[in-house]
């Protein structure tokens, strides 16, 4: 090897080999100080595209889990508020079979009635104000989409079924005002008119048609009562009242037609019913879909930690390594900066 001074090689290779046992101290140090192997792409390029997909399918698949934790309980909400359009239905239900009962006065039929009336108005409160989060849940049918996955399509629609006018008194008992004596037996000159049996003749205005019709009162006396016919809907009103045989109403109530209530009641709930147990079916599916996201969640998150985390032994180790390769590559610097000293025992 020549001897000369401008260029020293072995130097230079130290210098080299330090400066590789520094960049593996530095690479160590930041694998251990933040807990990944792969800080930049550098470190990793294929790894640190294939870590990026898996953080992406994970974000996603926690909101979705979040996404359909927010189905639950819009289900709940909505659940909650028909079981109380349930027990008011049941309730109106007990005080038609209640009404139906030939022991009941007219005083009796307007309480039940008035009590019918304010559950009605409870029930129509409930499907017009019950909310979450902004959407009215029963005003009106709709489907709500939850996205249940972290790609395009991923979805379990909530179909909901609105109440609004939602009637079950259609055919149901009602006591209105009494009529006044003699209204339904005059004509429109005002003269009083008497009627054959089953004989019809139109009223005017809302009432197009009526009909008298014999019958008994509840304490088996003979008397009457007027059947009237709305044009518009064909609604069937019984006006019971208290006629002699010249056709003078002296007293009456009127009182709809209570053909078939518990029927409609019964139809009514049979709806609320099947919309419970789509709810109830749907909050199950809910709870399978949250259960499958969360173990792909993890499944993925250790595919993940085992491309991007550091391995804590294997880099404890690196950095012991790499330490020490520099302590030694600074003493070998030393030592090959001194080599150029025996040139000048040749120039003594």
């Amino acid at each position: 090897m020549a001897q000369v001074i401008n260029t020293n090689s072995l130097s230079l290779m130290a210098q080299n080999n330090l400066n590789k046992s520094q960049s593996s101290l530095g690479t160590a140090i930041e694998r251990l100080s933040s807990g990944l192997r792969i800080n930049s792409a550098k470190d990793d390029a294929a790894g640190q595209a294939i870590s990026d997909r898996f953080t992406a399918n994970i974000k996603g698949l926690t909101q979705a889990s979040r996404n359909a934790n927010d189905g639950i309980s819009l289900a709940q909400t909505t659940e909650g508020a028909l079981n109380e359009v349930n027990d008011n239905l049941q309730n109106i239900r007990r005080l038609t079979v209640q009404a139906q009962n030939g022991s009941n006065s007219t005083s009796d039929l307007k309480s039940i009635q008035d009590e019918i009336t304010q559950r009605m108005s409870e029930i129509n409160r409930i499907s017009e104000q019950t909310d979450f989060n902004g959407v009215k849940v029963l005003s009106s049918d709709q489907k709500l989409t939850i996205q249940v996955g972290a790609n395009d399509g991923e979805t379990i629609d909530i179909d909901l079924q609105g109440l609004t006018g939602f009637d079950v008194t259609e055919n149901g008992t009602k006591i209105g005002s009494a009529i006044a004596d003699k209204a339904m037996v005059k004509d429109d000159t005002g003269t009083d008119v008497a009627f054959d049996l089953g004989e019809s003749f139109q009223t005017g205005g809302a009432l197009e048609k009526a009909t008298l019709v014999s019958g008994k009162t509840k304490d088996g006396k003979e008397g009457y009562y007027i059947q009237t016919t709305d044009a518009a809907t064909g609604a069937k009103t019984y006006a019971t009242a208290k006629i002699d045989d010249k056709g003078v109403v002296t007293k009456g109530a009127d009182v709809t037609d209570v053909k078939d209530p518990l029927a409609t009641l019964d139809k009514a709930l049979a709806q609320v019913d099947g919309l419970r147990s789509s709810l109830g079916a749907v909050q199950n599916r809910f709870d399978s879909v949250i259960s499958n996201l969360n173990s792909t969640v993890n499944n993925l998150s250790a595919s993940q930690s085992r491309i991007q985390d550091a391995d804590y032994a294997t880099e404890v180790s690196n950095m012991s390594r790499a330490h020490i390769l520099q302590q030694a590559g600074t003493s070998v610097l030393a030592q090959a900066n001194q080599s150029t000293q025996n040139v000048l025992s040749l120039l003594r």
